[in-house]
């Protein structure tokens, strides 16, 4: 809008200097004299024309800096909303993750419990079925797939930073609780 103000002052103060030139000119008679008003008419129209060139010159300038300066802010803001989005998406997924790895790890669970709670009961119902060696293999078989999974979970605790001594680690018990109860003595009767 600065630059409006500009070149309509620029025009004003060109017609302005063109009409008391040609004034000055049809005053004078003298050719001479209006040879030099007229090339001093041409002068001030160069320097105007010049002065207009500058003027457009800086108002193209600071439209092109005020246009970067938009791109860049909106660039800027695409760049935000697209990390703010893609952030969203990945902790997303890694929600979906978590909670499908949970739900197969709990199923998985009790699947593996079941077998080997199958396997040991078979094994015990062959041992007093009288069927021991058979009946052994199945208990051994049974706590061998049970220390496997234990050892997988630790494995599994250790990865993701856990403590695999949580799962071993019990509280500080003694083995026997007991209460000293004073009995109530009766009194000894001699039978003779």
């Amino acid at each position: 809008m600065s630059s409006l103000f500009k070149f309509l002052a620029g025009i004003f103060l060109l017609q302005g200097g063109t009409l008391l030139l040609g004034v000055a000119a049809l005053k004078t008679g003298e050719l001479e004299v209006r040879l030099l008003l007229g090339a001093l008419a041409l002068t001030i129209g160069l320097i105007t024309a010049l002065w207009f060139g500058s003027i457009a010159g800086a108002a193209r300038k600071e439209s092109v800096a005020k246009a970067k300066d938009a791109f860049s802010r909106e660039r800027e803001e695409l760049r935000v909303k697209a990390e703010r989005a893609k952030t969203r998406l990945v902790e997303e997924a890694q929600r979906r993750v978590d909670r499908t790895r949970t739900r197969v790890q709990s199923q998985a669970g009790f699947k593996v419990g079941a077998a080997v709670a199958g396997v040991a009961g078979v094994g015990l119902v062959m041992v007093f079925a009288q069927f021991v060696s058979l009946g052994l293999l199945a208990l051994t078989a049974g706590g061998g797939a049970a220390a496997g999974y234990l050892a997988r979970v630790r494995q599994e605790l250790k990865r993701q930073g856990g403590d695999p001594q949580q799962l071993t680690r019990r509280a500080e018990r003694p083995a026997i609780e007991a209460e000293v109860v004073e009995r109530p003595t009766l009194p000894r009767v001699n039978v003779e």
